[in-house]
């Protein structure tokens, strides 16, 4: 399974709460050594000079760049001598499961975004939606963010060879690959579990924790995600798309297919591909 294809089952199910946000100067007295928050930090640079580290490696931050300093690392910053930072910047937590989706894939600790005003615009929204005094609230704060990590995650990643796992277990990465590739068969915890070494219980445990889905949710998924692109690109009655993909009880399939799009089979087939004759 390569590492795009992967990295986006990771988006599918992240969710991300923002605990602070703010755009201020700091103050002379901006410093702190040597400490592991439990959050992940935003800080895009807008004016003035100063000093991060973030691990083993140390920055002096330009405007322009925008930083990423994941939950779990060791890290200090600090004024220094000259004008003091103005930046826009936010602590929240990215999770899948109850991974932190930086510890499950590794991009650079900053982009520049070459004051690009997207990115000032974002954090506006950020910061504007916050401000906001409606029921819907939380629900603006939020997809305000991930518009935010969406952002900074296009920028940072140029190319699938650039994404890093950073500490994908093997054995579930193998596991992802042969549902990928034997969805189509009478699949089993115990099969897959045995592939990745674990028990049973166990497993399905180490699955959610680490892709925020279950096995059996995995492969369902994968299953009408077949079943959806056999309807538009093709004339196969329902059974036969039903055989293809590891389903034969054609009222089941009609049934998760309807709950998973709010369209029947055959509605899916005329609404997203109007030029297929489609059967009564």
């Amino acid at each position: 399974m390569g590492n795009q294809s992967l990295a986006r089952l990771y988006m599918e199910n992240l969710d991300v709460r923002v605990t602070s946000m703010g755009y201020n100067q700091v103050w002379t007295d901006w410093r702190e050594l040597d400490y592991t928050p439990d959050f992940n930090k935003f800080y895009l640079i807008c004016d003035g000079e100063g000093w991060l580290k973030i691990g083993d490696s140390e920055f002096s931050p330009k405007p322009g760049q925008w930083f990423l300093m994941p939950h779990g690392v060791k890290q200090s910053y600090s004024y220094t001598s000259g004008p003091r930072y103005t930046k826009y910047w936010c602590h929240f937590t990215a999770r899948i499961g109850d991974r932190n989706l930086f510890d499950l894939i590794q991009t650079p600790l900053y982009v520049d975004t070459k004051n690009d005003s997207e990115a000032i615009r974002l954090f506006r929204e950020l910061l504007d939606s916050d401000a906001a005094a409606s029921i819907s609230g939380p629900l603006l704060v939020k997809s305000a963010m991930l518009r935010l990590v969406a952002y900074y995650i296009e920028h940072a990643v140029s190319s699938e060879d650039s994404l890093h796992r950073s500490t994908e277990p093997e054995p579930l990465e193998q596991v992802i690959s042969y549902i990928q590739s034997s969805y189509r068969h009478n699949l089993t915890i115990t099969d897959l579990a045995e592939k990745a070494h674990l028990h049973p219980n166990y497993f399905i445990r180490v699955f959610k924790r680490q892709f925020g889905i279950s096995p059996i949710q995995y492969i369902k998924k994968r299953r009408l995600e077949e079943a959806k692109l056999l309807l538009v690109t093709t004339n196969l009655p329902l059974s036969e798309i039903g055989d293809r993909i590891g389903i034969s009880d054609i009222s089941y399939l009609s049934r998760i297919f309807k709950e998973s799009t709010g369209f029947s089979p055959t509605a899916y087939r005329m609404t997203f591909n109007s030029h297929q004759t489609v059967s009564p």
